[in-house]
């Protein structure tokens, strides 16, 4: 009964304070972007929408460690944390609605980082682009081949000027070249290749439709590229077929994306474990005020790291660290609870 009682009160808070940051995100943006959108209404409603998408990940941890704090205050308030100490109710068993809870909704927006809506930042700057959301000159090294893409959209899956260099023993065997090609089951698929051959130092030119670059995904593409932000199963992928590119900067988006809400769970722990039970024995103000403080500065130094590790200043697994050290504080602190 009581875990049902604490997770309805936490997951009231929780709402709310992450729909009002969510919301005050997308209002903010609007006020500096309604001159670049669209006149239309739908794509205005529509942009609206991708922007509340990605401030909602990027600021759910905060919402996680707000709406905690909201209800530990209440709960302070009203003398219900006493009660509940009085009839014989351990930290352990107090926390496990509000850790049940984060964790539920983290696992719920990682489910979401594993589909489009992952890009969902990328498709509001589009809309506010008139839909011109390209990548110009992208070069890649892959394995023994060599790509060149004058022009990628990511959306449409569409590119044109591709070339593909095949090297072998430090010289070029093979170049193909599409003037135009579309992403079509996991390849690239174009009605008129020219593909260039070298036998016996002799080149040799065919024409024919082609399907080539498998797994080569715009999207993955694209952000080889720009990296604005990249899927978990884009990532994934990535990963597997791309293993010999430096992959610092993806591992940093991946990075940030997992660490930054087990942070603020972390740190939830460790909070609730030190709060005060009762308004008359400790300042009660005075701990919120350090509790947002605090938290602010652990979500602003992930975010200080993940910009560093992007650029690729930090080694990606930096990113852990904040929430490795607050994990081992973690357990000192309910090491010491049990004492």
């Amino acid at each position: 009964m009581y875990f049902k009682y604490l997770l309805v009160k936490y997951f009231k808070n929780f709402l709310i304070v992450f729909l009002s940051l969510s919301l005050l995100y997308v209002v903010v943006d609007f006020m500096f972007n309604y001159s670049k959108l669209p006149s239309s209404s739908n794509l205005q409603v529509l942009y609206a929408f991708y922007v509340f998408v990605y401030a909602s990940y990027m600021l759910f941890p905060l919402a996680i460690i707000f709406g905690f704090l909201l209800t530990l205050s209440s709960m302070i308030k009203f003398n219900e944390f006493v009660s509940f100490y009085s009839l014989g109710f351990k930290p352990k068993k107090l926390i496990r609605p509000f850790l049940f809870l984060a964790i539920v909704f983290t696992f719920v927006m990682y489910l979401t980082q594993c589909t489009k809506l992952a890009y969902a930042n990328q498709y509001a700057k589009s809309i506010k682009d008139n839909f011109n959301y390209k990548t110009y000159n992208l070069f890649l090294k892959h394995k023994n081949n060599i790509v060149y893409i004058k022009v990628i959209n990511p959306f449409s899956k569409t590119a044109w000027g591709i070339r593909v260099f095949e090297i072998n023993e430090n010289k070029i065997k093979k170049v193909i070249y599409a003037r135009k090609a579309v992403f079509i089951d996991n390849a690239w698929h174009t009605k008129n290749a020219q593909i260039l051959t070298l036998k016996k130092e002799i080149w040799q030119k065919e024409n024919k439709p082609l399907v080539f670059l498998k797994n080569f995904a715009p999207k993955i593409l694209t952000n080889l590229k720009t990296l604005d932000n990249i899927s978990f199963y884009d990532a994934y992928i990535t990963i597997r077929y791309f293993k010999d590119i430096d992959l610092n900067m993806i591992l940093s988006i991946l990075a940030f994306k997992i660490f930054t809400p087990l942070l603020m769970i972390a740190f939830m722990v460790y909070l609730f474990f030190i709060s005060p039970i009762h308004v008359r024995i400790s300042n009660v103000s005075l701990f919120m005020i350090k509790s947002v403080t605090f938290s602010m500065m652990l979500w602003a130094i992930e975010l200080m790291l993940f910009k560093f590790s992007k650029q690729g200043i930090l080694p990606f697994w930096t990113l852990a660290i904040p929430f490795v050290m607050v994990l081992i504080i973690d357990f000192f602190v309910i090491r010491r609870s049990n004492d």
